[in-house]
């Protein structure tokens, strides 16, 4: 059960790093629901005996994905920054680092 979960949350992890990759921000959201649904499952499953290093290597491939999808969003976080600043530039409304009001 646990290693099915777990197989199951590396998928849906797979699934946000191709939507983060895709820029397609209803892909992402999506995707980001179904990861958290897939961990939320995953918390209520224990590792079976026999299987500790089977689990040890997933939870280490879960993780460096994780870490690959943070990169994903820190770069789009920061193109996105970028062109609303090229924006305000261009229209003249904005300074570097004062603050957006909305």
């Amino acid at each position: 059960m646990m290693l099915a979960a777990m197989n199951e949350v590396q998928g849906r992890l797979d699934a946000l790093i191709g939507a983060l990759d895709g820029h397609d921000a209803g892909a992402i959201i999506a995707a980001t629901e179904e990861l958290a649904t897939a961990v939320i499952l995953f918390r209520g499953t224990g590792i079976p005996v026999g299987s500790e290093q089977r689990a040890q290597l997933l939870i280490g491939k879960t993780l460096r994905q994780l870490e690959a999808a943070a990169i994903r969003v820190n770069v789009l976080k920061d193109w996105t920054r970028q062109r609303i600043d090229r924006n305000h530039e261009i229209r003249g409304t904005h300074h570097r680092g004062a603050a957006i009001s909305y």
